[in-house]
């Protein structure tokens, strides 16, 4: 019955009432105190106004922006750094190969046709291996400084309070 100790008495053995209280089934049920639907709130805390609502949920939208920024300027600072030597192969065999641009530079001077065409290639080889490698970097960075958990959810700005279950451990693949 809810809320009522029962103890029936089935006539069962002292062994089994030991067994039992080693594996803690106990004589007594323990019951769950009333869901919160029952109480003042729901059980992620009270509902908020149309006007705290709407301010909470342009907050949320406004902080997930400036989460995604981030992890934007983090994309395009790692795959910078990683990709600076083929982009500069690229950049010194396009800039002295006479069929290109012919510049007048200080290192073309020492750069025939075939050694800007050596450059061009090198770079082009050289860049899928790097972005493999800036991909893995910025994913690494990724679950480091756990960027995609900072992400809310807009759902956040219905009620006050945080939820419950987000202050546990939590475990995300990124």
């Amino acid at each position: 019955m809810c809320g009522m100790d029962v103890e029936p008495d089935n006539g069962s053995s002292s062994e089994e009432e030991k067994d039992d209280e080693v594996w803690g089934a106990g004589e007594r049920v323990k019951m769950l105190p009333p869901p919160m639907a029952h109480s003042g709130g729901s059980a992620w805390g009270s509902r908020r106004g149309r006007c705290g609502c709407v301010s909470c949920g342009v907050a949320l939208i406004l902080w997930n922006l400036c989460v995604v920024l981030v992890s934007a300027l983090l994309l395009v600072t790692v795959f910078s750094v990683v990709l600076l030597p083929a982009v500069l192969l690229l950049y010194v065999g396009f800039l002295c190969h006479s069929r290109v641009l012919d510049a007048s530079s200080a290192i073309c001077r020492y750069l025939d046709d075939n050694s800007c065409s050596a450059l061009i290639i090198l770079g082009f080889v050289m860049m899928s291996p790097l972005v493999v490698v800036a991909a893995a970097i910025f994913c690494l960075l990724l679950r480091r400084f756990h960027l995609l958990l900072l992400i809310q959810p807009i759902a956040r700005a219905w009620y006050r309070g945080w939820f419950p279950g987000w202050a546990g451990s939590i475990h995300a693949w990124v």
